[in-house]
Order: structure tokens, then C-alpha cells, then sequence
């Protein structure tokens, strides 16, 4: 009889993603990582046996993974120090796709102005202050900031696909 590692790999970690202890920021990934690895156990029977083998935890992992990174770390640079974890001389490989379930954008939605964000509001202002304010205020007003209707040429409306269109990207 074999052992199915797989399914017991799965298991752990569900159990210890139920169980997990850890600061803000190994929370904020638990259930990334967790959910990541499982992917992994179930892509992979000799990564799934070597996850169940070892004693650390999801807890575990997750604290090394977030050691050190700061205010950041990329998520790419997350999976992998998880994987490594687990597996020390492992590498990932990371595939984004986009895929255009839908009609392009309308010209109401490409032409939407970004969100701004609220100004902080100063409680003193000099003279000086109030100056380069209307000095670049008024530079403002003389440079277009976004190009007339006239000069976006419109694309040519294209039909429906029955199938999704989508693109690759590999990052490394």
C-alpha cells in the first residue's frame, strides 16, 4: 500500500492554516501561502511528502517568510521563500495571464480622470507659499493636460470572440 502524500500534505496544511499563530503581516499571508503550497502538493508528490515530513509549521514558514522584509516584499519573493522553506533548494516559476472576458472598455471608461487622493491641508502658509501657488496655478492652466477628443484617433470596432484572447507574461 502506498502512502498518498499528497492528500496528507493537503490536510496539514489545512490543519495548521486553522491553527495558525503569527504577527499582522505573517497573517496578511497565511492563507496566500497556505493556499499556495497546498496548489504545490497537489502539483507535485515529492514536494507534497517533503511538506508533510517536516516538522516546522505553516506558522513557521510564514515568519521566515516575512523575516526581514519590512514594509514590503513582492509576491513572487513570497512564494518563493516559502517554497524554500519547505525545500531549500527550490526555485519557482512565476506565469501571469490576462485574459479579456468582455468588450473593450467604453470611451467614457477610457476617458475617466484618475482618483485623486485628498490633500493633506497646511495650517500656515507664507506669502511665499501663496505665490508659487498662483505661479504654478497659472503654468497649469496654459499646458493641456489631457489631449483633445481631436487628436485620439478612435479604434475600429472589432467583433466579439468566442474565444477568450488572452496574453503571457513570464516574470523570472
Amino acid at each position: 500500500m502506498s502512502i498518498n502524500f499528497t492528500t496528507l500534505a493537503v490536510e496539514k496544511i489545512a490543519n495548521e492554516l486553522k491553527d495558525f499563530k503569527g504577527g499582522n503581516k505573517e497573517t496578511a499571508v497565511s492563507k496566500f501561502v497556505a493556499k499556495t503550497l497546498t496548489k504545490f502538493c497537489e502539483e507535485n508528490e515529492r514536494f507534497a511528502e517533503v511538506v508533510y515530513r517536516t516538522p516546522r509549521s505553516l506558522s513557521d514558514c510564514c515568519a521566515e517568510v516575512m523575516d526581514g522584509c519590512g514594509n514590503s516584499i513582492s509576491d513572487i519573493e513570497v512564494y518563493k521563500k516559502a517554497v524554500q522553506h519547505y525545500f531549500p533548494n527550490a526555485d519557482i516559476h512565476m506565469t501571469m495571464e490576462i485574459a479579456f472576458t468582455g468588450e473593450p472598455p467604453s470611451d467614457e471608461e477610457i476617458e475617466r480622470a484618475p482618483k485623486k487622493k485628498p490633500q493633506k491641508q497646511k495650517t500656515k502658509k507664507s506669502a511665499a507659499d501663496n505665490a508659487d501657488k498662483a505661479e504654478d496655478e497659472a503654468t497649469d492652466a496654459e499646458v493641456p493636460t489631457t489631449p483633445t477628443q481631436a487628436s485620439i484617433p478612435k479604434p475600429k470596432p472589432q467583433k466579439a470572440k468566442s474565444e477568450l484572447e488572452s496574453l503571457q507574461l513570464t516574470l523570472f
